[in-house]
């Protein structure tokens, strides 16, 4: 399984900060730094230039400079595996926020159109209708 993703850095023992991503440091793209963890290989995604993960040192953005030994521990499977599901839960609840905004846009947008509809039928404000049919769907649905 070859992969590349973002190298989670271990806590600077300078700033105490630990990082999810990092950039090239050396590269006029400043872009960032992406990790094949069990090829051993680095590579930037601006320049495009790979390197092998021993031959690379790591910087933090207080300056402190990691050497690559450093980071051996954020390269660990376990290490690894927390990370990916860390990213994909994320990933997950954006998701799911966005399928609740959508529904809820789309309710809102059903009930003005069928309280429209109600309310000439009845003779009502179109207000009226939306507040009786929102009261119905509460009940019913939660919201």
């Amino acid at each position: 399984m070859h992969e590349w993703i973002p190298l989670p850095f271990p806590k600077c023992p300078r700033c105490r900060q630990s990082w999810v991503r990092s950039y090239h440091s050396n590269c006029s793209t400043g872009a960032e730094v992406l990790v094949e963890p069990y090829a051993r290989q680095v590579k930037c995604e601006g320049c495009y230039k790979q390197w092998a993960l021993m031959q690379n040192s790591f910087s933090c953005s207080c300056g402190y400079t990691f050497q690559a030994s450093d980071v051996e521990a954020a390269l660990s499977t376990t290490e690894l595996l927390k990370q990916r599901l860390l990213q994909k839960i994320a990933e997950m609840d954006r998701f799911e926020q966005i399928i609740v905004q959508t529904s809820k846009r789309s309710f809102n947008a059903w009930v003005e159109n069928i309280s429209y509809e109600i309310g000439k039928f009845l003779g009502t404000t179109v207000a009226n209708a939306q507040q009786l049919i929102r009261g119905i769907a509460e009940r019913l649905f939660s919201f």
